[in-house]
C-alpha cells in the first residue's frame, strides 16, 4: 500500500498526459474517418489503450504470472500508440499545409510499422564489432551487454541464456554490463540472473549499476554479480594485466543514484583516480552524458548505454534532448564515448530503427 500510494502521483500525471495525447490522435485521425462504425470502434479502441497503459505499468510488478501477463497489453499498446503519435504529428503538419483531412494513411502506415517494430524488439539481439586502438592490447576483447531489464515480459531465464550463449561464443577476455539490468525485485527475478553463471568462465567480468537497479533495491544488486563472480566497480577502478600491457577499468553508479540514496554520489573522477601507468583507461557509465562530469580525470573510452538507441524511432529525437550520443560513437570533452543501443528492451516489446546488440569490442 505504501509503495502504491508513492506512485499514484506519478500514475495520476502519465494518464493526464496520455489522455490528452490520446485525444489529440482522436482529433487528427478518428474524427475524420468517413465510416462512423469504424470511428465508433477506434473510439473505444483508444479508450482501452488509456486505461491499458498504467494498468500494464502495474501488472509489471505484480508477482502473480496471470496478472503479470496483462502487461503484455499494456506495454504493447503503449509502443502502438507511440507510433500512431508520430504519425499523427506528421498527418497534422500535412493537413496544415495540403488543407485536406485525408487521415487514413496514417491507420495503413501504422500496420507494417507496429509488426516490423514487433518483430525487431522480439528477436534475439545482433552481434555488433567494433575495433578500438592500442597496440599493446592487440588481440583482446571485450563484450559489453546493457539494458537487460531482465524480468519484463519475456526478457526471463531463458531469453537471458540464449543471450550469454552469444556472449560465451565470442570467447571475450572481458564481459561488462553498464546497468539497467533488472526489471523487478530481488525476490521475484533472482534465478533468472543466476543465469550469468554460465559465463564463469570469462577472466574478467565487470558491473555497475544503472537507474533501474535503484528502483528495484538498490545495493543489493550489486551484492548479487559479487555472488556470480562479477566486480562492481562502485566510483573505484581495477588494473588488469596482459602481459606488460595495462588496462585500467573505472565504473561509477548512475548519474541518478542520489534520488534513490541521497548519500550515494555518482563520481566519474573517483573512479579513474589512480597513479599507476596504464596503457589503456575505460569507464563504465550507465548514461553517457556522465562524461561531461570528468573534470580532473580523463579516459580513452567511456562506454554506457540508458538510452536505447531511441529504440522506437523517431523517439530518438527525445532522447538526444537529455544525452549528447543516443548510439554509437561521439568525441565529447575529448574522451570516445560509445552509447549501447541495449541489449534488451524497456516498455514495448518494440524497436523501430534501434536493433538491440551484444557489442564486442576488439583492440588492434
Amino acid at each position: 500500500m505504501r509503495q502504491f500510494k508513492r506512485i499514484l502521483p506519478f500514475v495520476l500525471i502519465l494518464m493526464a498526459v496520455f489522455g490528452v495525447l490520446h485525444y489529440l490522435i482522436y482529433l487528427t485521425i478518428v474524427r475524420t474517418l468517413p465510416d462512423p462504425q469504424i470511428q465508433n470502434v477506434l473510439t473505444l479502441v483508444f479508450w482501452f489503450g488509456w486505461f491499458a497503459i498504467p494498468c500494464g505499468l502495474f501488472a509489471s510488478r505484480n508477482p502473480n504470472p496471470a496478472i503479470r501477463n496483462f502487461s503484455w497489453v499494456g506495454f504493447t499498446w503503449m509502443g502502438i500508440f507511440f507510433i500512431l503519435f508520430s504519425l499523427s504529428l506528421v498527418e497534422l503538419v500535412l493537413a496544415l499545409i495540403l488543407n485536406h483531412s485525408h487521415s487514413e494513411w496514417v491507420l495503413y502506415a501504422a500496420v507494417p510499422l507496429v509488426l516490423w517494430s514487433l518483430v525487431q524488439g522480439l528477436k534475439l539481439p545482433q552481434v555488433v564489432e567494433h575495433e578500438l586502438k592500442a597496440h599493446r592490447l592487440a588481440g583482446k576483447t571485450m563484450v559489453q551487454l546493457s539494458d537487460l531489464h531482465i524480468g519484463l515480459l519475456h526478457l526471463n531465464r531463458n531469453w537471458l541464456l540464449k543471450v550469454l550463449a552469444k556472449v560465451k561464443a565470442l570467447n571475450p577476455d572481458i564481459l561488462v554490463i553498464t546497468g539497467d539490468m533488472v526489471e523487478g525485485d530481488i525476490a521475484h527475478i533472482s534465478e533468472d540472473v543466476d543465469a550469468f553463471s554460465v559465463v564463469k568462465d570469462i577472466p574478467h567480468k565487470f558491473f555497475i549499476t544503472g537507474n533501474h537497479e535503484y528502483i528495484h533495491g538498490g545495493t543489493i544488486w550489486e551484492q548479487k554479480m559479487r555472488e556470480l563472480g562479477f566486480r562492481v566497480l562502485h566510483n573505484s577502478n581495477e588494473i588488469i594485466e596482459f602481459g606488460n600491457a595495462k588496462l585500467l577499468m573505472a565504473g561509477v553508479p548512475d548519474r541518478l543514484v542520489r534520488r534513490f540514496q541521497p548519500d550515494t554520489f555518482s563520481q566519474p573522477d573517483l573512479a579513474l583516480k589512480n597513479a599507476a601507468h596504464t596503457d589503456y583507461k575505460v569507464l563504465l557509465a550507465h548514461q553517457p552524458i556522465s562524461a561531461k562530469d570528468l573534470k580532473t580525470q580523463t579516459c580513452d573510452l567511456v562506454l554506457s548505454g540508458h538510452t536505447h538507441g531511441g529504440q522506437i524511432f523517431p523517439f530518438h529525437f527525445l532522447v538526444r534532448l537529455s544525452q549528447p550520443v543516443v548510439a554509437g560513437f561521439k568525441m565529447i570533452n575529448n574522451v570516445l564515448v560509445f552509447a549501447h543501443k541495449g541489449t534488451g528492451f524497456w516498455g514495448p516489446p518494440m524497436r523501430l530503427l534501434a536493433p538491440s546488440e551484444v557489442v564486442i569490442f576488439k583492440w588492434k
